[in-house]
């Protein structure tokens, strides 16, 4: 597997190549803009270079592999990115999610096959590449887009960043950027006490210094599976088969024998009705619509359905009060055992 750092330039630069025309057919789909696509200049990232390209609004992309990022910046001066992107209603997040995605299946190399695609609009891309963690050995590549009057625009896609999660995160790792310098300050923090003993050992701080968390605070990170313990972690690892169920039909044996190639089956549900989700072969999650991306099928989810609720009849018993256990008489063949005495 390829590493992901300057070392995979030629990757990304064949993977744009290849999965221009799927990309460009995926961007009309969405934003109803005809273009073309091809990979540009790329290289080692240099933050002061990058902020004059990247430090305003714009439509970013997130591809999240291993734990790691890959982002794909596409800045508002462009002019390609529409207005109902800054506030999209649910049918507007739904296309921005399927564009990210198929973007993600065409743009990147195999080798970092994306677990997690999201997309939204930050108001500043290089505060949100701060928050993401931008790596210390991060590339770049150019990706050309040329309009249908000629124009060419340019867009980026950087990896990698090592806290994706924070990414569009604006509440998390507050930065202050310098507008005549474009340099980052980092905030003001808590000093140590040193009056007050560490805990474990000299090289853990005494976090007693840094104030209290306050638990009614909204702001505070939600809790993430990572946060899970690890044997319910590995839980989550299992793999179960999971089929979109287009119709079902009972048919008799004989119907059933006399199949053959050119057989038509007929179903009694329409062929506008959404598709049942099923888990194991058996459990119905939820409904969902047949989608393409790329030149894959998909499903996108309508419905999901909500666990089985189980009751048990909960007996009621008074103070003092108790069943005596009642013994069967012994079975021998068929004929119960008494004494006669």
């Amino acid at each position: 597997m390829s590493e992901l750092n300057i070392k995979s330039l030629d990757n990304f630069i064949e993977s744009v190549t290849s999965g221009a025309e799927e990309a460009a057919a995926a961007f009309q789909r969405t934003f109803d803009t005809a273009v073309t696509i091809a990979a540009g200049a790329g290289g080692t990232y240099n933050v002061e270079a990058f902020s004059s390209k990247i430090g305003c609004k714009g439509l970013a992309l997130l591809f999240i592999f291993g734990g790691r990022g890959i982002a794909v910046l596409i800045p508002d001066s462009t002019g390609i990115v529409p207005k109902w992107c800054n506030n999209p209603d649910v049918t507007g997040k739904s296309k921005l999610s399927t564009f990210a995605q198929e973007w993600g299946m065409n743009l990147v190399p195999e080798a970092f096959f994306p677990e997690d695609y999201k997309a939204a609009m930050v108001e500043n891309m290089e505060r949100a590449m701060v928050r993401g963690g931008i790596e210390l050995a991060a590339s770049y590549l150019d990706i050309n887009l040329t309009k249908a009057d000629g124009n060419i625009v340019t867009i980026y896609i950087v990896w990698a960043l090592d806290s994706p999660s924070d990414f569009f995160n604006e509440k998390t790792k507050s930065t202050n950027l310098n507008a005549d310098t474009d340099s980052e300050t980092i905030p003001n923090l808590p000093k140590f006490d040193s009056s007050k003993p560490p805990l474990l050992d000299a090289g853990v701080p005494n976090f007693e210094s840094f104030g209290t968390v306050d638990f009614n605070d909204t702001n505070e990170k939600r809790r993430a599976i990572d946060d899970l313990p690890g044997y319910s972690r590995s839980l989550l690892k299992v793999k179960v088969p999971v089929a979109a169920v287009l119709a079902t039909a009972r048919k008799p044996i004989k119907s059933i024998l006399e199949l053959g190639v050119g057989s038509v089956i007929q179903f009694d549900k329409s062929c506008d009705e959404l598709l049942e989700v099923e888990v194991g072969q058996k459990v119905t999650i939820g409904s969902a619509e047949a989608v393409k991306v790329g030149d894959k099928f998909g499903f996108r989810i309508h419905t999901m359905v909500l666990p089985e609720e189980r009751f048990r009849t909960v007996e009621i018993r008074h103070e003092g009060e108790y069943h005596t256990k009642t013994e069967s008489p012994q079975i021998i063949g068929k004929a119960p055992v008494k004494s006669f005495n």
